[in-house]
């Protein structure tokens, strides 16, 4: 494996590319992302809460770290490109396009949206820059990529999924610091799913537990077997830590 990368799946060759959020697998030369959800801030700002337009600013960087890693031919953007359920935001439409002409300007061939829940009204938009917009992807070797928001029916031995947005929260001198995480998770059908962590600035994740009903994912709730999973932090300034089972590790934090 390469200087850079992080080896989760040897045999499958799938590995975090180190200090980001995303996954890589070198078979299909895929990079794998989840969860930048663009238009964040204007959703916020009709709220009434104003915040700096960081989402498109980090994903960008984080790609371009990525990218000096290793050099895709193609980039799954794996759910939730965009925030607002029920229409499409202007910040949505032209940040989501954006991000996929800098990537073309990065020498990526191919770029897909796999269909999230937040990813309404944005198929049109797709269609005109010639991204395809798909329900799940099959990576060969057993491996399907799907947000992870609904029962997916195809066989699969590894899944790769977005939706939960995972991290850790840990207790350092009284404050609560959060960690993004990879999470590793057994289901009970023999199969396994790799959540990866959001892109999103101001997703800083939904802290784990050991309790199923507390997940969002049906696929988790109903067949994961969560003191078995294991997560991994993948941060800039350190790589890739990996932590033990989640039974062993939240009894110690």
């Amino acid at each position: 494996m390469s200087q850079g990368l992080y080896s989760l799946l040897p045999d499958k060759g799938l590995a975090i590319v180190e200090g980001t959020p995303f996954l890589y697998h070198d078979k299909s030369s895929t990079l794998i992302a989840v969860d930048t959800h663009f238009g964040y801030e204007e959703a916020m700002t009709r709220l009434g809460v104003f915040l700096p337009r960081l989402q498109l600013k980090k994903a960008l960087e984080v790609f371009d770290r990525a990218l000096r890693v290793v050099s895709p031919k193609r980039v799954v953007i794996n759910g939730d490109i965009k925030h607002v359920y029920e229409r499409l935001l202007r910040q949505e439409a032209a940040e989501s396009v954006k991000l996929v002409e800098s990537l073309r300007e990065r020498g990526v061939e191919e770029v897909v949206l796999v269909k999230g829940n937040h990813d309404t009204f944005i198929s049109g938009v797709m269609k005109k820059i010639s991204v395809e917009v798909i329900e799940s992807l099959d990576l060969g070797q057993g491996i399907a990529v799907f947000h992870g928001h609904k029962e997916v029916t195809s066989d699969f031995e590894v899944g790769v999924m977005g939706h939960e947005h995972p991290a850790l929260q840990v207790n350092v001198g009284g404050a609560k610091i959060k960690y993004p995480i990879f999470l590793k998770v057994p289901l009970s059908t023999g199969q396994l799913v790799i959540v990866l962590p959001a892109t999103g600035a101001y997703q800083t994740g939904n802290p784990v537990g050991l309790d199923p009903g507390n997940y969002l994912s049906p696929i988790i709730r109903e067949k994961g077997l969560i003191a078995e999973s294991r997560p991994y932090i993948s941060e800039e300034s350190v790589g890739v830590m990996p932590l033990p089972p989640l039974k062993e590790l939240l009894g110690r934090i």
